[in-house]
């Protein structure tokens, strides 16, 4: 018995020390495993949902576009006697049509003909609504049938401006007693009122109801049902979609829709562990001249860490089963374990060297057999896993240059261009060929991203192309002079310098009227001494105000000097008179310069001076 008593001490103080140096060890690389899994999670997350949001916020954008663009409808072709705006224009008069009997009737079918056109232009239309003002009656198209009713008191106007209604139960708009075989549904509204051009007043207003299941076909693939929530909320906390569905059209209580509206930004994410809640909350924001929308995203850490979890239990299992081999070969290594042991120390080395379809050959029946079997058995799942993530890895290219090959060409799309011009050239539609011909050279000259400085014959070519497209697009409302110095249709500018200007003018300056058409003159010429050039756009438009020309001037004035660092408050970026200036200081030198002015009685121009000493020496 005394000379057990050592040996058991030894063995006890063998293993204490074997587990203390794996414990310990395994223990830490688990936890620092772990943090870095869920840090590499949350990355990989935050980037994942961010790309989701954007993709959802795109696709609402792109489909409430077009549901805005159906309502504005209402306003084509205004002056042609058969068309809806006429209709109201003229209260709905007999003047539309010959007076007799069936006028009324006429025009009723007549209206209802560009509310049926309007109502089948997008299949998730449920209900159109035209109120008129002038004979307080609404007519609603419902189930490819229009009901007409007029209102006992006069509908209040609720804005001067397009906007959307959040999710709400569809109805009548008060007219009651209405039979059809149509169900009720949740519904979301746009109401765009309808004005007496140029004035504001109010004709009549467009409502259009579009079912829900549209946003909820949209953003299905934004998250996981089974575990992450999903809202759709406007700037006052209605809530318009959730994978709720019991709090759709409601107000929202969350706590958190707090933090959002709040935050001051258009997207980004927070933590948030509150309301039975845990986890993380991604939003991005939607918004319009016509909505102000939120897309929300919650998805809980237990779905989010599930993955990293899962690593820490196989982590724990494994060393544990490590352990257990460490306490048996504790016991044994000096009986009957030492010589397999090196045995299979030997095939790890060879696995080691990347060799993972060695042989191990120990056949013993005890623990170190049990091991090699066991270690056999992870070698081939780990060589199928390697299999199998190579062949992911391989579908995932073939996918990706798939994908590639999917996208269209900007080149195939000037062939395709020259190709429809050279048709319609051929069916004799010489004014389509030319718009085509325009919009081709614009898409060669953006296209051709070798030369940053350009001739501004080469330039001139670009803005006339231009120019024709907007010339067709608003005809005899435009006028357009070009006074261009031959001297200086050779002389190098930065390329894309002068279409900022035009945008400027289009953007901000043109104002669509018939009786005195909006001009716009360009002109270039060169100082006496052929040092400097001078290019100025001047218009007849709206202008600016004095208050306004200042800001602007402002603003110019914080351009930076060559060499000098950008002012820290500045956020500007894009194109614009900003970065017009910017671009010809970097092309040339700190002599380039911008003037604006007020034209008089009204109107505006920009002046840009460009040295040329520095272009010459080149």
């Amino acid at each position: 018995m005394n000379k057990g008593k050592p040996f058991n001490t030894i063995r006890k103080k063998l293993m204490l020390l074997l587990l203390a140096a794996t414990i310990l060890p395994i223990a830490t690389s688990m936890v620092i495993s772990y943090n870095a899994t869920t840090k590499s999670i949350t990355e990989e997350a935050i980037a994942k949902n961010n790309r989701l949001l954007s993709l959802g916020k795109t696709n609402i954008m792109n489909y409430m576009n077009n549901i805005n663009q159906k309502s504005l409808a209402v306003y084509n072709a205004m002056n042609v006697p058969r068309s809806l705006y006429y209709i109201l224009e003229h209260s709905m008069e007999d003047e539309v049509f010959p007076n007799d009997l069936t006028d009324i009737i006429r025009n009723r079918n007549l209206l209802k003909d560009h509310l049926y056109n309007m109502y089948q232009s997008v299949s998730e239309f449920h209900k159109v609504r035209l109120y008129v003002v002038n004979q307080n009656a609404t007519y609603l198209l419902w189930n490819d049938d229009i009901k007409v009713g007029q209102h006992a008191e006069a509908v209040l106007q609720t804005t001067k401006k397009t906007y959307i209604e959040p999710s709400h139960q569809s109805h009548n708009y008060g007219l009651v007693d209405l039979k059809s075989t149509a169900t009720e549904e949740m519904v979301f509204t746009l109401h765009r009122p309808i004005f007496l051009a140029p004035s504001e007043v109010l004709l009549a207003e467009l409502s259009i109801d579009v079912r829900l299941h549209v946003l909820e076909d949209l953003n299905r693939q934004l998250y996981d049902g089974g575990q992450e929530n999903f809202y759709i909320t406007d700037a006052n906390g209605q809530i318009v979609l959730s994978s709720d569905k019991s709090e759709i059209g409601t107000e929202a209580k969350q706590s958190w829709l707090s933090t959002v509206l709040q935050s001051g930004q258009d997207s980004g994410h927070f933590d948030w562990k509150a309301e039975s809640f845990d986890g993380m909350v991604f939003y991005d924001r939607i918004k319009t001249p016509y909505m102000d929308w939120y897309l929300i995203k919650q998805t809980p850490y237990k779905h989010l860490y599930s993955a990293a979890d899962r690593i820490a239990r196989i982590n724990t299992a494994v060393g544990i089963a490590f352990l257990a081999v460490v306490v048996f070969a504790t016991l044994f290594i000096s009986i009957r374990f030492t010589k397999p042991l090196l045995r299979l120390i030997g095939y790890v080395n060879k696995i080691e060297t990347g060799n993972l379809n060695v042989s191990i050959d120990i056949h013993s029946n005890d623990e170190i057999g049990l091991l090699a079997r066991r270690f056999r058995s992870m070698m081939q799942t780990i060589n199928n896993l390697i299999l199998t993530e190579y062949r992911l890895e391989i579908a995932n290219k073939t996918n990706e240059l798939k994908a590639l090959q999917a996208q269209v060409n900007p080149h195939f799309l000037y062939n395709a261009l020259q190709s429809i011009g050279t048709v319609s050239l051929q069916h004799g539609d010489k004014k389509a060929y030319s718009l085509i011909t325009s919009l081709g050279k614009m898409m060669r000259y953006q296209m051709n991203t070798m030369n940053a400085v350009v001739e501004l014959s080469r330039e001139l070519d670009y803005v006339q192309a231009y120019l024709d497209l907007q010339k067709q697009r608003f005809d005899t409302a435009l006028h357009i002079q070009l006074h261009i110095d031959e001297q200086t249709k050779d002389i190098l500018i930065p390329k894309m310098i002068l279409q900022p200007l035009l945008e400027n003018f289009f953007k901000h300056g043109f104002v669509q009227t018939f009786e005195h058409p909006s001009e716009l003159v360009i002109t270039s010429l060169l100082d006496a001494d052929r040092q400097l050039l001078s290019i100025e756009v001047k218009d007849n438009g709206c202008g600016l105000s004095e208050e306004r020309l200042q800001e602007v001037l402002n603003q110019l004035h914080k351009v930076p000097r060559l060499g000098a660092l950008h002012p820290e408050n500045e956020d500007e970026s894009g194109i614009g008179l900003h970065n017009v200036l910017s671009r010809l200081r970097l092309h040339f030198d700190d002599n380039a310069a911008m003037e604006l002015h007020r034209v008089q009685p009204h109107g505006f121009s920009v002046t840009i001076h460009i040295p040329l000493a520095k272009e010459n020496e080149e």
